[in-house]
């Protein structure tokens, strides 16, 4: 029987190019592609990568100038985390998600209301 393979549900939108999944039918992505969607998608600064947890806490990334913006957005709740990362550490961020994801994740990361 092969193992399940480690993945999230994600959406996206990629103005460049036209294409965009909604944040209301997410789809199935293997863990190992998500570091090279989020570089194909935010190499443009309007294009966004939610990924959503088994619990459908999301992790919404996109670009602001040369840093990456990490929002942790729960389902149920009001506002949202949000912090600003070097490119560099949110695709390691990306490489690496727990199954469910928390503040933990998002070291001096504000709370936006």
């Amino acid at each position: 029987m092969m193992e399940e393979e480690r993945g999230f549900r994600i959406y996206y939108c990629d103005f460049v190019h036209d294409s965009a999944i909604s944040s209301s039918k997410p789809e199935f992505l293997a863990a190992d592609r998500l570091v090279p969607l989020a570089e194909h998608l935010l190499a443009a600064q309007d294009n966004y990568l939610g990924v959503l947890d088994a619990n459908d806490n999301i992790l919404q990334f996109y670009m602001s100038g040369k840093e990456m913006v990490v929002e942790l957005l729960y389902p149920d709740a009001q506002g949202m985390m949000q912090c600003k990362l070097p490119l560099e550490k949110g695709m390691q961020l990306l490489a690496s998600l727990p199954d469910e994801f928390s503040e933990q994740l998002l070291p001096g990361a504000a709370y936006i209301g």
